[in-house]
């Protein structure tokens, strides 16, 4: 680093705490983080004997009595236990004096006693990362000018590395703005540095164990012995975590590399390993990964490592293990990378690429493999066991397919009942909800059966639990449950007779239906205004889903949780979750998250932000004319009245229209009564001519929810309150830092003009100053979050 010198307060924090009832100070971080530098500055003002623990002369016998502080460096090389013994005996006769080690390991045993007694304080490599005011602390010290937005692009490149930062800075020192090119030569010499000052000093085999490991985010030791082939990695890794602090513990038996070391080794892998070398270690991990069965790690390898014999063993393997199509729209990638060849030679595979065909709305590719696994089927003998596969997965795809929709399954699970009966067919594992909190409205839309649920319920109930196997486990009573609630009627009865069937839904059924009960419930609770009950009904789910690795189900969870939030006026909840679990991938659209879409709409009209909102609500048309969703329909008409109506737009009207015609049609009354306050204004204005008596329903049930959750969906700001384009302009240029009159000279305004208008937006956004001006701005979504 050069020779500015920046003292995080939480640095020198935790210096005076050592130096008023402390006695040592222990630095514990890689090199190029500053810990000379910083330790010199905190030293500075103290008598200060320095020894470097590598020198030829270095001895704890015979100190001179001149000094207060004793600092070692390059702490990590003492190794004799005559030295250990030596150095402990003399932090405790002398009390009064102070002790500060730079190390590039972590904390030795023998030191152990002191951290336990709280008179060792040992600052890590987090504590010394630069944040955002630091960065820009260090720029003002050497005097380089640099912007916000600037700042957030070193702090996202360095991670906060301060040999990083300082690099950057004097690479910007004449004037040169931070730049791809920039970056590129600050991360070579980097790298040249960590090649020089590290790597060059550990000898060969810890070179190639380093290498090697590196080509992987994670690896407990036995990975580390598979992968690299060692018979004494274990004793090599012992030397690294004792000797550096480049691996990171993930847990008590995983590690990890720093990013900016894991980032250098692979920049020297590139020079030294060829591509076969680099494949054979990827075959490695990837057969680690499946002894272990984690098969989404192990397909990641073998593809890495171009294996696609594997790939596709693994996924069929995989397809049978974790049915439904939530598995397949995981494992799009490996699908698309496997040649066709690979795929015309596997029944599963066929039906999975099907299936993905058609979640990516290609339905044309979506026929086509299930005709060719069709000829497969055609082409086997009747006992033949692949025919026999074959025409399994023929009738999965049929009751399966979005496409297909599900006026023909009445005739079709009965039919496939029969098959099963007679042993003609063996059926993969189905997902009914594809990890959906509802039956109705999960893997497909049951709207049609609705008309008759009662006479449905009595008929197929049998069939449909016979064919859905472990997925049939609970599915018809909740399906019956679901489908009353819809309709408006209180299920809180069908709920209590539902809830006890749980225990044996997890112990035969599956997880996804254990979500379709609990969603119930938690909607449930919600429409009776029990918003508390309703969040911990989900909370309490998805607390033991995690713990049991079912990891699949927790975002549209907390997509639940977040609608939750948005009821109760948990506004910055719900901004918590847009910020860092919405998709918000309006180019690329994922029928699977299709909840998560309907949520991130909702968040974006509850921030004044109507224009995302159609974004976001505008791709996923399509799907829902070609696939029959009625549900989703309804809901995607109901949010786009909404926003369209608070753009002023008239074609409000046709689309709530269109979301009343269809629920009147199947009797729906809380897909439209859930937006409560956020609809009541529309359906005052609109002149409906359906049906009266169930639109007197509806409107009983909006108006209660309107007095549960008043302020559901409602804009951060009135509408006496929003900023006009040319004050949303000017707030642009204040959150950049741009004065009065440099926002005067770019608006071609005159100067009291600009401080109306400045007045005015602090009064909207009931602020004081421009400073707080720009938090609120943030806050509301008025400019984005790097400004």
């Amino acid at each position: 680093m050069n020779g500015n010198i920046l003292i995080k307060p939480s640095v020198q924090q935790k210096f005076d705490h050592v130096m008023q009832s402390g006695r040592i100070l222990f630095f514990s971080a890689p090199c190029g983080f500053g810990k000379t530098v910083v330790a010199n500055a905190l030293l500075r003002k103290w008598r200060t004997l320095c020894l470097r623990a590598d020198a030829p002369d270095f001895s704890l016998q015979a100190l001179p009595d001149e000094w207060d502080i004793l600092l070692i460096d390059d702490f990590q090389l003492l190794q004799e236990q005559e030295t250990s013994q030596t150095l402990c005996e003399l932090i405790r006769a002398n009390p009064a004096r102070r002790f500060v080690f730079l190390s590039r390991g972590v904390p030795p045993a023998y030191l152990t006693a002191f951290q336990y007694t709280g008179l060792m304080t040992t600052l890590e490599p987090d504590d010394l990362l630069f944040d955002h005011e630091d960065i820009r602390n260090f720029f003002a010290s050497c005097k380089v000018a640099v912007t916000e937005s600037e700042i957030n692009g070193i702090l996202k490149e360095s991670i906060g590395y301060p040999l990083g930062v300082a690099i950057t800075a004097r690479q910007m020192s004449d004037g040169k703005p931070f730049s791809p090119e920039l970056t590129a030569r600050a991360y070579r010499e980097v790298f040249a540095y960590f090649e020089a000052a590290v790597y060059n000093r550990f000898d060969l085999p810890v070179r190639r164990l380093l290498l090697e490991l590196s080509l992987f985010e994670d690896f407990d030791m036995e990975m580390v012995r598979m992968v690299s082939g060692d018979p004494r990695a274990g004793e090599r890794m012992d030397w690294l975590l004792r000797h550096t602090t480049m691996l990171r513990y993930d847990s008590r038996e995983r590690f990890h590399f720093w990013a900016g070391f894991r980032a250098f080794l692979l920049w020297e892998m590139d020079r030294e390993y060829t591509e076969e070398k680099r494949k054979a270690l990827f075959s490695r991990g990837g057969l680690y990964y499946e002894l272990k069965e984690d098969y989404a790690h192990a397909l990641e390898c073998y593809t890495q490592g171009g294996d696609h014999t594997r790939v596709a063993e693994l996924l069929v393997r995989n397809a049978d293990l974790h049915p439904g199509m939530g598995h397949y729209a995981e494992m799009e990638k490996y699908y698309r990378g496997l040649p066709e060849t690979e795929i015309l030679a596997s029944p599963s595979l066929m039906q999975g690429i099907s299936m993905l065909c058609a979640l990516a709305m290609d339905y044309e590719g979506s026929e086509r493999w299930y005709g060719e696994l069709k000829k497969f089927a055609e082409h086997c003998g009747r006992q033949d066991a692949a025919g026999k596969q074959a025409r399994g997965r023929l009738a999965w795809l049929d009751i399966s397919l979005p496409q297909r929709g599900v006026k023909g399954l009445t005739e079709t699970i009965p039919a496939v009942f029969r098959l099963l009966t007679n042993k003609e067919v063996a059926l993969p594992s189905f997902s009914v909800t594809s990890a959906l909190p509802s039956i109705m409205n999960g893997g497909k839309d049951f709207s049609e059966w609705s008309k008759k649920d009662d006479l449905l319920y009595k008929t197929l109930r049998l069939p449909v639990e016979a064919v859905l196997g472990r997925d049939g486990v609970g599915l018809a009573d909740c399906a019956i449950a679901e489908s009353k609630f819809e309709k408006g009627e209180d299920v809180t009865g069908r709920m209590l007779s539902l809830l006890p069937q749980l225990n044996e839904i997890r112990n035969r059924g599956t997880p996804d239906m254990e979500f379709a009960v609990s969603g119930l419930l938690a909607r449930s609770q919600l429409a009776n205004g029990q918003a508390m009950d309703a969040r911990r009904t989900i909370e309490v789910l998805r607390e033991c889903f995690a713990e049991r690795g079912l990891t699949r189900f927790l975002p549209n969870m907390d997509a639940m949780l977040c609608r939750i939030d948005m009821h109760t006026g948990n506004l910055d909840a719900a901004d918590v979750w847009y910020r860092e679990k919405a998709p918000r991938e309006p180019t690329h659209l994922n029928v699977m998250r299709r909840y998560r879409y309907l949520t991130q709409a909702m968040v974006e009209i509850m921030q004044n932000r109507p224009d995302a909102a159609l974004l976001t609500l505008s791709p996923m048309e399509p799907y829902i004319q070609n696939c029959a969703r009625i549900i989703d329909g309804i809901h995607l008409n109901v949010l786009t009245a909404i926003t369209l109506h608070r753009k002023h737009d008239k074609r409000w009207r046709k689309r709530l229209t269109a979301a009343l015609d269809a629920a009147a049609e199947y009797s729906f009354i809380r897909t439209v009564s859930v937006y409560g306050t956020a609809v009541l204004p529309l359906l005052g204005a609109l002149d409906w001519d359906g049906d009266k008596k169930w639109y007197k329903q509806l409107m009983a049930a909006v108006r209660m929810q309107a007095a549960f959750y008043p302020h559901f969906l409602a804009p951060r700001l009135a509408p006496g309150e929003e900023l006009t384009p040319t004050e949303l302009q000017i707030l642009h240029l204040l959150c950049a830092d741009k004065s009065n009159a440099e926002i005067a000279r770019i608006m071609d305004v005159k100067l009291p003009t600009v401080k109306t208008h400045v007045s005015h937006i602090l009064d909207k956004l009931d602020v004081k100053r421009r400073t707080e001006a720009r938090t609120a701005a943030k806050k509301l979504h008025l400019v984005p979050e790097d400004l």
